[in-house]
């Protein structure tokens, strides 16, 4: 049973190995799917307010349409401009490091847009798991039942996304 008592802090610690200041987004890999397939380049954004997988990495998952529920909904990036929603989907993710990991379903909208990530966790994922994200630190931290995860960003991977970017 998680703590309500527990506090989630950063400290000088968790800079270690960083190199300050730093503008790299902060990418992880987690477990996506019934069968906890390791998915990488995954984007933790603070401004999102959907959970979003794109469709190339859904159809690279095989999933089969059972999985899948028909939408017409509409989502605005931050140019404004309209991204129609393929389907939507529910999944179970697992992050963080045994013994400290944490799973929960998360209601993903699919769109089919080119990315250099393959999903964006948004501000939705980040209140199920109860996690808090820290750019300057490049990690996340969530309570779990033996206490607080942490995920590191995925260095390669924060790399290659960002300077694909800029």
């Amino acid at each position: 049973m998680l703590s309500h008592n527990t506090t989630i802090t950063f400290g000088d610690e968790d800079l270690e190995g960083l190199r300050l200041p730093n503008h790299d987004p902060l990418v992880i890999s987690a477990g996506i799917g019934d069968f906890c397939s390791n998915v990488k380049r995954m984007l933790v954004d603070n401004g999102s307010s959907v959970d979003v997988l794109f469709l190339s990495t859904l159809e690279s998952m095989k999933l089969t349409k059972k999985h899948l529920f028909p939408t017409a909904r509409l989502v605005y990036g931050f140019d404004n401009h309209p991204v129609p929603v393929q389907v939507v989907i529910t999944l179970p993710i697992t992050i963080g490091e045994f013994s400290k990991q944490a799973a929960h379903n998360v209601h993903f909208i699919v769109i089919d847009s080119s990315s250099t990530y393959n999903a964006i966790f948004g501000r939705p994922v980040q209140s199920i798991f109860r996690a808090i994200p820290t750019s300057p630190h490049l990690a996340m931290k969530f309570l779990t039942i033996r206490g607080v995860g942490v995920i590191h960003r995925v260095k390669e991977e924060s790399y290659a996304c960002y300077s694909k970017q800029v």
